[in-house]
């Protein structure tokens, strides 16, 4: 998985795209399990990257996303385990990694692949729903 430096890098040159996301990441919420379930269904992008204790700085003129960090991996590891098992009509298991910045502050990775033809649509099994993410666009 990339570094922090070079998603932030990404993320100050293009924004969040097809295939990353950045989120706040204090608790693991219904935003974050649509993204998992989006990049789980979308065709042909390969799956997406989620980071967990990045944010978009709104005080500048200039797109500039930041590390805010996270406070406490393990529940935001074992929520996304508990959620991706029970949550969707099948497991979902994104790949998962901690990186500590130099100052200190912890930034979740955490990479969705894309489900084979076979196993899509992912879907909320209490909703239903499936999502899909084309250009930042949800599609219910």
């Amino acid at each position: 998985m990339e570094l922090i430096k070079d998603i932030l890098e990404h993320l100050n040159i293009t924004d969040e795209c097809t295939t990353i996301e950045a989120k706040r990441g204090s608790e693991i919420d219904t935003s974050i399990m649509e993204t998992i379930c989006a990049f789980s269904n979308e065709p042909g992008l390969g799956g997406g990257l989620i980071v967990l204790g990045v944010v978009k700085d709104e005080s500048t003129l200039f797109q500039n996303y930041i590390v805010e960090g996270i406070t406490n991996p393990d529940k935001l590891q074992l929520d996304i385990a508990s959620q991706t098992a029970t949550l969707f009509n099948q497991p979902v298991r994104p790949e998962i990694e901690i990186e500590k910045m130099p100052n200190g502050k912890l930034v979740l990775k955490m990479f969705v692949k894309e489900l084979p033809d076979g196993q899509k649509p992912l879907y909320f099994k209490k909703k239903g729903l499936a999502a899909r993410r084309l250009q930042k666009n949800w599609f219910k």
